[in-house]
């Protein structure tokens, strides 16, 4: 008679956060945010105005998703959201308005996942009718020929190309400070500055957990002007952690 077989124990309700893969290995992941900033600079002439540092006093106007076909991992928590981007801005001299105070910037948030604009394709025109879609190259001087012989340039681009989650603050001119518009123009709001942060996987990362150090690495570029297509800053992945749930004990019958 063979011997009876031991129950077998499961453990249920087991999470991983905040990536979903487990890691058996103390070492830190890396994890490569990239940012892209611009800053207006109207043409002078031929050439665009020297850049200038724009108001430190600002108020949020709103913090809205930016809805696409596929929705994000969990909900995002924009209090929280809101408030690591108090704190970086507080760090880089930025003031929320009190009272009756004007600001000098009205800053707007929007996140989300989706395909983004390719900044590696700024000096083409991209025709997306045809099948694979075409590249045109623009401009007097082949800048973009030159780019794509520069080391990793390619894979840049390619990476650019695909879905991403994402943080977006743009900085606005107050309209109450702005010039009124000439005759017989609409008022059109101006943007002053506005700084993309992304990082990839989105279906598989939660921006809760990522917002914090996306946020980190973006702020020192508010209001800043990027020489490159994007900055790309490589950092740890958050922390996760593991819940048990209570051990059970599985029978042969139950299993069957």
């Amino acid at each position: 008679m063979p011997a009876p077989r031991p129950p077998l124990i499961c453990l249920i309700c087991l999470l991983l956060l905040p990536t979903g893969h487990a890691t058996t290995s103390g070492e830190d992941i890396p994890l490569t945010i990239a940012v892209r900033s611009m800053v207006d600079r109207p043409f002078q002439g031929f050439r665009k105005a020297p850049l200038k540092e724009h108001g430190k006093l600002y108020h949020i106007g709103y913090i809205q998703e930016t809805l696409q076909d596929v929705k994000l991992v969990r909900p995002v928590d924009e209090g929280m959201l809101r408030h690591h981007l108090g704190v970086e801005l507080a760090k880089r001299g930025f003031r929320e308005i009190t009272g009756e105070e004007s600001p000098d910037i009205i800053l707007t948030v929007h996140y989300g996942r989706g395909l983004l604009h390719n900044p590696y394709l700024d000096d083409t025109i991209v025709n997306e009718n045809t099948n694979p879609p075409t590249v045109t190259i623009i401009g007097g001087i082949p800048t973009q020929l030159m780019r794509q012989k520069e080391h990793n340039f390619e894979m840049k681009l390619q990476n650019a190309n695909f879905e991403k989650l994402f943080i977006r603050i743009t900085a606005w001119a107050n309209p109450a400070k702005q010039d009124p518009p000439k005759p017989g123009k609409k008022f059109k709001p101006k943007a002053l500055w506005k700084t993309t942060i992304v990082i990839d996987d989105p279906a598989g990362r939660d921006l809760n957990h990522f917002m914090e150090k996306m946020l980190a690495a973006g702020a020192k570029y508010f209001d800043r002007e990027i020489e490159e297509e994007e900055a790309l800053i490589r950092t740890d992945l958050p922390e996760g952690h593991v819940k048990l749930g209570d051990a059970k004990v599985v029978n042969d019958d139950e299993k069957r």
